[in-house]
């Protein structure tokens, strides 16, 4: 389970795993699961207040015996975009409207401060 570093606020949250309808503890990192032979649904998300979850994803795999499965969970970079959940690479989703709010965000600032510069200087 990974995170980008533009979500460093959430390493203060634990990640959930449902494995076939039952919550499993989940934690950042590696998380190893064994389990039999079959079909299993795997679901992951971040528990939130607004949205209830953060970046879920499901993913069905199929095991053999004796089989292992690797799969990566990387949580979205904007919290209303969706977990990615596969074989890895994974990407990082969300990622193109963070980059945007940033922007926009840092932009509004910079004109922000160009207008009390203009403001100073015509005062003076």
């Amino acid at each position: 389970m990974k995170r980008h570093w533009m979500g460093f606020m959430l390493a203060m949250i634990t990640p959930r795993i449902v494995l076939n309808g039952r919550p499993m503890p989940g934690q950042w990192g590696r998380n190893v699961i064994p389990l039999p032979p079959g079909q299993h649904h795997v679901h992951v998300h971040l528990p939130y207040l607004l949205p209830a979850q953060i970046g879920p994803a499901d993913l069905t795999v199929w095991l053999q015996p004796g089989m292992a499965y690797e799969v990566e969970y990387r949580a979205p970079v904007w919290a209303y975009s969706r977990g990615a959940l596969g074989p890895a690479p994974q990407p990082w989703n969300g990622q193109g409207c963070m980059i945007a709010l940033l922007v926009v965000g840092g932009g509004g600032v910079l004109l922000l401060l160009l207008l009390v510069l203009i403001t100073a200087l015509s005062m003076g």
